[in-house]
């Protein structure tokens, strides 16, 4: 597992969700959640943190608590893309070799590797995706038949009768 998941979101999302492409600013902003809610539950199984990393809108540059409580958001300002955000935060990192970079985009892979940061490509990650969510789900699944006999008064213990005055 890796300390940081760094993820060019649009780019993501695009792989993700082909068939959206057509620049509906409402359909968009839909996808961004959808795919913020299929990686909170894997913070701290794909790695210790995830930041996905969005090209700018107009004026929404910070993290927006209605975005994410667990991932970091950021919107990349209007005079750099996304690519140059995410590049800059492996550029700057302590330690990029426990940094994986994921993006279809050939060249930001290329400048995230002379960082010494691990890449991916996003059709390559949506594939481990959901192999951990189906791994998660099973997981799930056998959590609960492992109690599907157990009541709730098993959770509580009984009162002594001397207590119960």
């Amino acid at each position: 597992m890796k300390d940081w998941l760094i993820i060019d979101g649009y780019n993501l999302i695009h792989q993700i969700f082909p068939d959206d492409q057509d620049g509906d600013v409402a359909r968009i902003g839909k996808n961004r959640k959808r795919l913020l809610i299929k990686l909170e539950p894997l913070v701290n199984v794909l790695a210790r943190k995830i930041t996905v990393v969005f090209d700018g809108q107009s004026g929404k540059t910070q993290n927006n608590q209605n975005d994410s409580e667990v991932i970091d958001v950021i919107y990349s300002p209007p005079h750099l893309s996304a690519d140059t955000v995410i590049e800059n935060l492996v550029w700057k990192a302590d330690r990029p070799e426990n940094i994986l970079v994921v993006t279809s985009d050939r060249l930001e892979r290329d400048g995230a590797s002379a960082s010494g940061a691990d890449t991916m490509a996003s059709s390559r990650f949506i594939s481990m995706l959901k192999d951990e969510q189906c791994r998660l789900s099973a997981k799930i699944n056998q959590m609960n038949k492992r109690h599907e006999n157990i009541t709730l008064g098993e959770f509580f213990p009984s009162i002594p009768d001397e207590l119960s005055d």
